[in-house]
Formats: structure tokens, C-alpha cells, sequence
């Protein structure tokens, strides 16, 4: 036998770990690249708006809580709009 063709002790299998490669270095897609912060807009689709208010690094609970409170304030917002446009 050569040198470096004994059998080794142990042997690392696709099927024992899989392929976590992706898992590891794949960019996640909930956060926004430094290019989509800098022009304004959000790539993680959080954002009611389209722009970046970081709402990306909010877990899921906190985001939906962010999400309800923003939409009862557009609510309030809208209707402040109308009655002034009513005259009243």
C-alpha cells in the first residue's frame, strides 16, 4: 500500500450529514442586500411600503403585530382623509 491509501477510521457520507452547503453559505432571502437598502426598496417583502424600515429582522409574532398596528393606522389615516375631503 502507498502512502495515503490506508482505509480511514471513520468515513463522512452524503447520507449521514446531506448536502447542508446550501443551508451554510446560501444568502438568505429574508434580508435585504446592501444595494436594495441603499436605493430604498426591500427585498425581503415584509415592507408594507417597499421601503426598507427593518422589519425584516423581526420574528414572525413581532412582524404580524407590526403589520396589524401599521394597517390600523393607514385605516385611521384614510378616514382622516375622507372626512376632510367631506368638509368635516
Amino acid at each position: 500500500m502507498g502512502k495515503g491509501s490506508r482505509a480511514r477510521p471513520f468515513s463522512v457520507s452524503q447520507e449521514q450529514f446531506g448536502n447542508n452547503y446550501d443551508s451554510i453559505f446560501r444568502k438568505s432571502t429574508m434580508s435585504p442586500s446592501v444595494e436594495q437598502m441603499k436605493t430604498g426598496t426591500c427585498g425581503c417583502g415584509r415592507s408594507p411600503t417597499g421601503n426598507c424600515i427593518g422589519w425584516h429582522s423581526l420574528t414572525e409574532e413581532m412582524y404580524q403585530h407590526k403589520k396589524m398596528l401599521w394597517l390600523e393606522e393607514q385605516e385611521l389615516k384614510d378616514n382622516e382623509v375622507k372626512k376632510s375631503n367631506q368638509g368635516g
